[in-house]
């Protein structure tokens, strides 16, 4: 299936804004300018800033090397409602917090949920497995108590692109030491595997917004000296999932490299007899979701993923 219009319309107006204002391609940009321009870019999503009767709050969470970062979304209901921890994208070495402010706000309202935004530390100034390192602290703390008003068990934990593959190595982390607060996973978009083996990084490798020549340069900066990228935590999706995997919702695009990610890894949790719901967002490009206010038709994609969500805590099952 082709491009949705909108997203070719959205593609289109990126490729000309980079040229109205000289943005050197990824490739020609050091990761600092990297994260300069996604600042400067992001009018262009034009996302909803407030959500009535969320409420926002900054704070800190502690992990083992320091202070991280995080924002608290609370609407109306209190500690009776879900707690969902939410991770952002960026190819492991940029992005942040502001990226997913509209999908924290959209999820604390539609489940409504009360929802933990975290960062992590970024490559390549802190390569793997930094990330992993403050993700696992960070769900630990959560998980004790760290935030007052707020449930600490049956959490849901989500995340998008390299968020989402975070969000994959932190569960392995955590089921490992015993029994994990984790009891739903919401993955969108998500980067499983970082071998850059499977079909869709080549078939969707050019022209389809994210390019695989942007995945190389993450890929590198990410696993720093050492790491290897058939490892359980940068490609899970490679890897048998442990029996105790949490219920896990996977929304992905049809038109992304990282698409056969989403695939292999719904076989995984098949193989496991993991209760798991897989959608595929036809027409749609990477991240499609942190671009609802040009691409209208997204919303269909994330109201399906915010019903299955409901759906878990209301019944168990989706």
């Amino acid at each position: 299936m082709p491009l949705h219009p909108e997203v070719t319309a959205l593609i289109t107006l990126l490729g000309n804004w980079q040229k109205e204002n000289g943005v050197p391609a990824r490739t020609g940009q050091n990761f600092p300018e990297q994260r300069h321009w996604g600042r400067v870019q992001f009018p262009l999503k034009k996302t909803i800033e407030e959500r009535p009767g969320v409420t926002v709050e900054k704070s800190t969470l502690p992990t083992r090397d320091g202070e991280r970062p995080v924002r608290i979304y609370r609407p109306e209901g209190g500690k009776a409602l879900p707690t969902l921890v939410f991770v952002h994208g960026g190819g492991y070495a940029v992005g942040g917090l502001d990226d997913v402010h509209h999908e924290a706000l959209r999820l604390a309202a539609s489940i409504p949920a009360n929802v933990v935004s975290i960062s992590y530390r970024l490559a390549p100034e802190d390569p793997w497995p930094a990330g992993v390192n403050d993700g696992e602290d960070i769900i630990e703390a959560i998980a004790a108590g760290a935030i007052e008003g707020i449930a600490t068990t049956k959490l849901g934990f989500g995340g998008i692109s390299a968020g989402a593959g975070l969000v994959a190595a932190v569960t392995q982390r955590l089921l490992a030491k015993g029994n994990s607060p984790v009891s739903l996973l919401f993955l969108m978009s998500p980067w499983l595997d970082l071998t850059q083996t499977l079909p869709s990084t080549h078939l969707y490798a050019t022209g389809y917004f994210l390019e695989r020549t942007a995945l190389d340069l993450f890929i590198e900066a990410y696993r720093g000296k050492s790491g290897a990228v058939e490892h359980p935590e940068f490609s899970p999706a490679r890897h048998a999932v442990d029996p105790r995997w949490p219920a896990t919702i996977l929304l992905s695009a049809e038109c992304d490299p990282l698409a056969d990610d989403a695939a292999i890894f719904s076989r995984r949790l098949a193989e496991a007899d993991i209760p798991h719901t897989w959608r595929v967002a036809r027409g749609m490009m990477h991240a499609f979701h942190a671009w609802v206010g040009q691409i209208p038709s997204a919303t269909v994609e994330t109201d399906w993923m915010d019903a299955r969500i409901r759906d878990w805590y209301a019944k168990g099952q989706f």
